[in-house]
């Protein structure tokens, strides 16, 4: 029975491994046609149209231009390379532009809209497309000379407005018999109060109304210009309309959009065929040849942390920072250094050793701030040490205090039935045990 079973378990193997060889040969046939059919890509056509498709997180800046399965990352920063390319290519007539469901910071929505603001200017239209789209995609989108909208029942513009949703944990903790010790230096630096309050403090829930306030108003400002409607036009389609979700009717009655067509018909009516709409991915930016002097820009985002920590490769730490900005201070073709930041700050530790490396290369060359979504705390703690620091109109910006949190595990510990004894060797702790024996 044994030889029997023995002999299935070493049939079942084989069969895996072929199995497996099969398969491995068949990924690498089919990566092997694909890579096969990007060669055959055609070039620009005349009368081409850059196909802007933004969804997902759209990221700053990403250190990394392909993935492993060879696709493109989508990093703002490329997209603004290759709408300014564009505005100039003479093989480029236009822009299809189709936001859906991006997740994006305003300050780099803005940026790229200013960019296609600078491409219409060179006298070339812009089209906008949804089936249907949040409020980030129509802010985008509002940027365009026409908007069209798919006329489905299912399609449609779903406008929220600003504001943000936390969840306090300090009843919860309460329950289970975690205190949750919260340092704050700042009245204003609320990070934390979710662990130690039920609800926001007064100062921190002024700070946060404002904040959203004003990015609230901005937008609105920016919506109804673009559109040519008043702003009380915009505020009262997002703050009085009664449908949550704007059907393709009611997107044309309130003049959010211009058409209801589907993408097809717009590509029909525009004359485009597929070998004329070029994808972000397909349009490659120019390779110039090295200037004698350059201005070097660099990014630095995400949360700053040491580079031993968790998440290393998405933080900012001082190593990251030190291995780029070493090569540009002895790079005598680098005359300054712009520093695009991008962080909502992290260790105080790492953010003081990297800005005293700024502080060092600012010895030697120029440094210029540029500040993106976010440079809050740590962030704007690091760009300190600037001769300009520049800021969009959508930057969350500000070191308002410092925080700690440290967890008091005693009342969990006794509920649970866990003791510790603790067992040190110092001159300090042997005095104390002996005070103590004396007593």
């Amino acid at each position: 029975m044994k030889g029997k079973w023995f002999a299935f378990g070493c049939l079942t193997s084989v069969v895996i491994i072929i199995v497996m060889i099969f398969s491995t040969i068949n990924i690498i046939g089919s990566m092997s046609k694909s890579m096969g059919k990007k060669k055959q890509i055609k070039g620009v056509l005349a009368d081409s149209y850059l196909h802007v498709k933004l969804t997902g997180e759209i990221v700053e800046y990403n250190e990394f231009s392909e993935s492993f399965f060879g696709e493109d990352a989508v990093g703002t920063h490329s997209v603004i390379q290759k709408i300014n390319k564009a505005s100039y290519d003479k093989k480029i007539k236009g822009i299809i532009l189709e936001p859906q469901w991006m997740s994006c910071g305003m300050a780099n929505i803005n940026e790229i809209m200013e960019a296609i603001e600078h491409f219409k200017s060179s006298g070339k239209k812009v089209y906008a497309y949804f089936d249907m789209c949040g409020n980030r995609d129509y802010i985008l989108a509002s940027v365009a000379d026409s908007i069209y909208l798919n006329p489905s029942a299912s399609g449609g513009l779903f406008l929220t407005g600003v504001g943000g949703n936390v969840l306090f944990y300090k009843d919860l903790l309460d329950k289970i018999g975690i205190e949750m010790k919260v340092i704050h230096a700042g009245k204003y630096k609320g990070a934390g109060e979710n662990f130690s309050r039920s609800s926001f403090s007064k100062p921190v829930r002024e700070n946060l109304d404002k904040l959203f306030t004003t990015i609230y108003d901005k937008m609105i400002i920016m919506i109804a210009e673009n559109r040519n409607l008043s702003v009380e036009q915009i505020k009262n389609i997002y703050e009085n309309r009664k449908e949550i979700f704007i059907s393709g009717e009611k997107a044309l009655e309130y003049k959010l959009v211009d058409k209801l067509c589907f993408r097809d018909d717009l590509f029909n009516e525009l004359g485009i065929n597929k070998d004329q709409l070029v994808s972000l991915k397909r349009y490659k930016l120019s390779i110039r040849d090295k200037e004698k002097e350059q201005i070097a820009v660099v990014y630095a985002q995400g949360g700053i942390a040491p580079s031993n920590s968790f998440y290393s490769a998405q933080n900012l730490s001082a190593s990251k920072i030190d291995k780029v900005l070493d090569k540009l201070e002895t790079d005598n073709s680098i005359k300054a250094v712009v520093l695009r930041v991008n962080s909502p700050g992290g260790s105080a530790l790492e953010s003081e050793i990297i800005l005293n490396r700024i502080k060092q290369l600012r010895s030697v060359k120029p440094v210029i701030i540029s500040m993106g979504n976010v440079a809050a705390s740590g962030g704007y703690y690091i760009s300190a040490e600037s001769d300009y620091t520049y800021a969009d109109p959508f930057t969350i910006t500000g070191s308002i205090g410092v925080v700690a949190m440290i967890p008091n595990l005693c009342k969990l510990s006794k509920n649970i039935g866990l003791n510790s004894e603790q067992l040190k060797n110092s001159i300090h702790t042997k005095h104390r045990m002996k005070k103590n024996m004396k007593q």
